[in-house]
């Protein structure tokens, strides 16, 4: 079905309106170097494909062929403009079925945030699983701490975050990575080269503590943990490579996710916590339900359908 549209082009004449008809015209005659040939390619006759190739010269005010006794060969603008033509008809080609994939969430763009803990924990294997269930999908990345997300979320700044509790009763979430604490220890300490788990109660009384404003959930489980008669703060972080930082300088001990360990600190010695101890922390995926994002909501049904990671 022939496309009734017109659109307007870069241009350096004022008015200049390119139609689609002209644009497809002088394409076959470009590669058919012959007007009867591309009429006939177009179900043409000749007289009208003539007069658009006419009408395009004019407009863009440039000759694009030079006519030879049997055809036509295209001049330095014409090759240029060919490019530029093939271009454009070869975008509004796909144009259509881009958009419906837009629309039903199968391409699209997924706007991601995540801790920097939850970067070590989960991050990568989010990531796979979100490519396997929305392959078309590409996911646009932003670190920042759970606070900062619930605001970006509820603003549509973001799509989708990977935060920790507690989460605002406004937003939809799913639990996504769960993992216990272990204890990290300056390599001077007394019990930096033991064996087994140890407890907290052989632990120092000073710790590098999560910041309130910027981790209060652990915070809260560490203070919990620890015993707020014994919970000595040496100091405050929000992101636990800053921690480790002052865990080395051994300004005293912290409590850190397992999947930090992975994070080799040199002197710093991580240790298991006795079962007493233990305790585990989550990690969830969270996201608005008035987010109208196609491709969010094609995820998250998808999530509710099947919460495993691996999709």
């Amino acid at each position: 079905m022939p496309v009734q549209a017109r659109f307007r082009m870069n241009r350096y004449r004022a008015g200049m309106d390119l139609s689609l008809q002209q644009l497809r015209g002088f394409v076959a005659v470009a590669e058919e170097l012959h007007y009867g040939r591309a009429a006939q390619r177009l179900n043409l006759t000749q007289p009208p494909l003539t007069r658009q190739i006419q009408g395009l010269e004019r407009a863009l005010d440039v000759r694009l062929f030079d006519r030879t006794g049997r055809g036509v060969r295209l001049t330095a603008a014409g090759d240029v403009f060919l490019e530029h033509a093939r271009r454009v008809l070869a975008l509004l080609e796909v144009a259509p079925e881009a958009t419906r994939r837009a629309a039903d969430g199968t391409t699209g763009t997924l706007r991601l945030a995540f801790t920097a803990i939850g970067a070590y924990a989960v991050l990568a294997d989010f990531l796979t699983m979100v490519g396997k269930r929305t392959p078309g999908v590409t996911a646009e990345l932003t670190e920042l701490v759970s606070p900062a997300q619930f605001e970006a979320l509820a603003n549509l700044e973001i799509d989708l975050g990977l935060v920790r509790p507690p989460i605002p009763a406004q937003f939809e979430s799913m639990l996504v990575h769960s993992e216990d604490l272990v204890l990290a220890v300056p390599e001077s300490h007394p019990l930096a080269d033991g064996d087994g788990p140890v407890s907290l109660v052989d632990a120092t009384d000073d710790y590098i503590g999560y910041s309130p404003e910027g981790s209060q959930y652990l915070h809260d489980i560490c203070a919990a943990m620890i015993g707020m008669d014994r919970y000595a703060v040496s100091q405050l972080a929000s992101q636990v490579p800053t921690m480790l930082a002052l865990v080395r300088a051994g300004l005293g001990c912290a409590l850190i996710p397992r999947s930090i360990m992975a994070m080799r600190v040199e002197g710093v010695r991580y240790r298991e916590l006795d079962a007493a101890d233990a305790h585990s922390v989550t990690l969830h995926a969270c996201w608005s339900p008035d987010n109208p994002n196609p491709a969010l909501q094609r995820l998250a049904e998808s999530l509710r359908q099947d919460p495993q990671l691996d999709g």
